[in-house]
């Protein structure tokens, strides 16, 4: 999740005109209106310091900046200390003045007192980010506006518009996305509508829009991106969630990784970026997992095993190697998996902790290609439902996959082209750690409770392996072992075709 304001980047400085004697600026904070205050007087730029600041100092200098009413005065800078000279301190306005230098107290002073450097958030205060999803460059579009984080309405958003937003957090330019489903749903104010850039903008506000705070739209309308600088890493066709094939998805394009110098600290490092526990294997070939396809993305790496990302460790250019598929490089990592409980175990006559095991409802993926592509139905109360997209991220979608023997989850733009569910909404607003063996194990509302409609089903497209025809029945085996525990057993299917 990238926050452009982070006070680490101090990217912004407010522009003035340095015309008069005096002028005023917020330096090394997340705009122009935040930040430490600094005065400017004949020729050069200095600190203001004082042990009394307080919010009518603040609300001058905000006033004077354009940038609305003070927020919060803070007494020192939050960024690196300044190394200009102190021109001003001990202010005292009375919260009304026009400018700073008409405060009672603004006098020059180039005595560095026993004080502190002063710094004002104005609420015209504006930052950028990307929330929800697996990066920096990656989630749904949020803007900082008068103390809040607030979303963006998709109307009339354009690729234009995208590129724009992915530029100014230094993410590169913009792909396709999997939609707001990806990233969650905000709570927050819709900020910006009916958005317009033409292209040469550097920051999404001085773009045209509908005033701030004003917009006909609802959450399920968030604009998200997924920007080319965005990077991920999945761990495929192991038995396990925590082993497979090391995939990396860079620009929009899922590759592998080459084997043929990798060590144990480079894996390592892909363990602990799994959050997988600790290394148990390295795989230095493609005979177990199988070759993967696309791009070699990462070869001659040398990570030092404190990195947290395998993209920050040493390694050749992105896509530069001298490999094959048949290199491909697998780890298998330590962490425990959640066994599936054998039929013998679960149907042990009136065992009373019997009920807590019956975690499992059956699942399948409706109206895809195959076994392993559509909308995500489970089967309750005599009847097939789908799943709400509210909170869904791709943990999810790994459960699902997993559950099906489907490999892992991977972007699909199919959801547009097949036609829509219907009938019973069973789960909604599922949020699952990635470790669960059942989607049913994972943390959601109550069956049947939710505010969605069919627009808003969960689609999960998933590697494979494909079987034909495609798979949509309850199981034998399943049957046999929960039928006497399940009143909803031998219904057929009669709503999701």
């Amino acid at each position: 999740m990238l926050n452009i304001g982070k006070k680490t980047h101090c990217p912004y400085v407010n522009k003035l005109k340095l015309n008069d004697s005096w002028s005023l600026r917020l330096i090394n904070g997340g705009s122009n209106c935040d930040g430490r205050v600094e005065v400017y007087h004949n020729g050069r730029w200095g600190r203001v310091q004082d042990n009394a600041w307080n919010i009518n100092d603040s609300n001058v200098v905000c006033r004077e900046l354009g940038c609305g009413v003070a927020i919060s005065a803070y007494k020192s800078s939050m960024c690196e200390e300044s190394e200009q000279p102190v021109w001003v301190n001990n202010v005292q306005c009375d919260g009304n003045e026009s400018q700073l230098r008409n405060c009672t107290t603004f006098k020059l002073n180039r005595v560095a007192i026993d004080s502190t450097n002063v710094g004002v958030l104005c609420a015209d205060h504006l930052q950028l980010r990307l929330a929800g999803g697996r990066s920096a460059c990656a989630g749904r579009l949020e803007v900082y506006y008068r103390g809040a984080w607030g979303t963006v309405c998709d109307d009339t958003w354009h690729s234009i518009d995208a590129n724009v937003s992915c530029k100014q957090l230094g993410c590169g330019y913009a792909l396709k996305d999997k939609g707001a489903a990806t990233y969650g749903r905000s709570h927050g104010p819709i900020w910006l509508d009916e958005v317009r850039c033409l292209g040469n903008e550097s920051y999404l506000w001085d773009c045209p829009s509908a005033p701030w705070g004003e917009h006909d739209c609802r959450h399920k309308e968030d604009v998200t991106l997924m920007c080319s600088e965005h990077k991920d890493m999945r761990l495929v066709n192991g038995k396990r969630r925590c082993e497979g094939r090391v995939e990396v998805l860079y620009n929009g394009i899922w590759g592998t990784v080459c084997s043929e110098k990798m060590d144990e600290k480079d894996a390592e490092v892909v363990c602990k970026q799994m959050e997988c526990g600790t290394l148990e294997t390295i795989y230095h070939g493609a005979w177990t997992f199988g070759e993967g396809t696309g791009p070699i993305w990462l070869d001659e790496m040398e990570c030092s095993s404190h990195e947290s990302t395998l993209w920050q460790c040493q390694s050749d250019p992105w896509g530069k190697h001298n490999c094959n598929h048949g290199e491909d490089a697998g780890v298998a990592c330590q962490e425990a998996s959640i066994s599936r409980i054998p039929c013998v175990k679960a149907c042990d006559g009136e065992n009373e902790d019997h009920p807590r095991r019956l975690t499992e409802l059956p699942l399948r993926l409706i109206g895809g290609s195959n076994n392993c592509s559509g909308w995500v139905a489970i089967f309750f109360n005599n009847s097939w439902g789908t799943v709400c997209d509210d909170s869904w991220d791709l943990a999810d979608d790994n459960v699902v996959c997993r559950q099906l023997d489907c490999g892992s989850a991977r972007w699909s733009s199919a959801a547009a082209t097949i036609a829509p569910a219907s009938g019973d909404i069973w789960l909604d607003e599922v949020k699952c750690t990635g470790g669960e063996t059942f989607l049913s194990s994972c943390r959601s509302s109550p069956l049947g409770e939710h505010d969605c409609d069919h627009k808003e089903d969960v689609f999960v497209d998933c590697t494979g392996p494909i079987l034909t025809p495609t798979g949509s029945t309850i199981s034998d085996d399943w049957v046999a072992c929960n039928k006497r525990f399940s009143p909803y057993l031998g219904a057929r299917d009669n709503r999701l075709k």
